[in-house]
């Protein structure tokens, strides 16, 4: 059995709690999510299945999108409601306030992420140093924010936003930040996932609804590999080196190509991720990563 899952995670689960209980359900001990979300968050959370376990790397590498509940006026030590709380204060925000806030974290900019994570400094992680009450230098990151716009607003002091982020965007510290912008703190009070790269929230199921499936139904909810990989442009191959091109030899492509990874099909069949090579000036595919068993 090999695909993706796409399940709405409830809140106070982790991820490694619906890993366990997909193991458990299909009985298949090679199972993984694609991207941690916090037990207090809930949304989209892929679950790769066999073979599909390959491609969580290029699922967590995808744009996500969120909707964040923010209270301004409190800050924690984890940036979010989770936490403790350090220093609370009364405060009051106009909405053309808060938008102007929201536009000034819209683009490409740098992110310090929270000391509450699972980020690893020296080999050890964050929250650990955090727990030890021991100081770690925690560099920022480069991120991007596609989107960022209000959604409600209370007239003073809680803001929910919908955003659109890179790879390694905290929402947490996105509140914080924001908090800081408008003189004040900010704490995150609800997440939800609602879309990880093409993987909408319209699409998933409850983990409760999945226990009560049966296997035959859980198949049909199962989807094909390659979706993962939506982003790759498609290559077809001759049906006739299928199982050499399999076996490692590398395939003569006519016509010129980039050099980047490509979905590769041999009669509408995924085989796996190709890469170009050149060659005195040819171009050739070599497989990358397999994801099919033998022809």
């Amino acid at each position: 059995m090999d695909g993706l899952l796409i399940f709405d995670k409830e809140q106070g689960i982790t991820s490694h709690d619906l890993v366990y209980k997909v193991r458990r359900k299909l009985g298949i001990k090679k199972v993984g999510h694609t991207g941690t979300l916090d037990p207090m968050a809930t949304g989209v959370l892929v679950i790769s299945i066999g073979k599909a376990t390959k491609t969580s790397e290029y699922i967590i590498s995808s744009d996500k999108e969120y909707e964040a509940r923010i209270k301004l006026g409190v800050l924690t030590d984890s940036y979010d409601i989770t936490g403790e709380i350090l220093k609370e204060e009364k405060v009051t925000f106009t909405q053309d306030e808060i938008i102007n806030a929201l536009k000034h974290f819209t683009g490409k900019m740098t992110q310090k992420p929270p000391i509450y994570s699972a980020l690893k400094v020296k080999g050890k992680k964050l929250y650990e140093y955090a727990r030890e009450g021991k100081e770690v230098e925690i560099k920022k990151r480069n991120i991007e924010i596609y989107k960022n716009e209000l959604l409600k607003f209370n007239g003073s002091d809680e803001v929910l936003i919908r955003v659109k982020v890179s790879k390694g965007t905290y929402i947490r510290s996105l509140a914080n930040d924001i908090g800081e912008f408008l003189g004040t703190y900010g704490t995150l009070t609800e997440l939800r996932r609602t879309r990880t790269g093409d993987f909408k929230i319209e699409d998933s199921i409850k983990i409760s609804s999945f226990q009560e499936m049966s296997l035959d139904e859980i198949k049909e909810k199962i989807l094909p590999m390659d979706m993962a990989l939506s982003n790759f442009k498609k290559i077809e191959i001759d049906r006739s080196f299928c199982k050499e091109f399999l076996n490692g030899q590398f395939y003569k492509v006519k016509d010129s190509l980039e050099n980047e990874d490509y979905r590769v099909y041999c009669d509408n069949l995924f085989l796996g991720i190709g890469e170009i090579r050149y060659i005195d000036n040819e171009a050739y595919l070599k497989m990358k990563k397999k994801l099919i068993g033998d022809l």
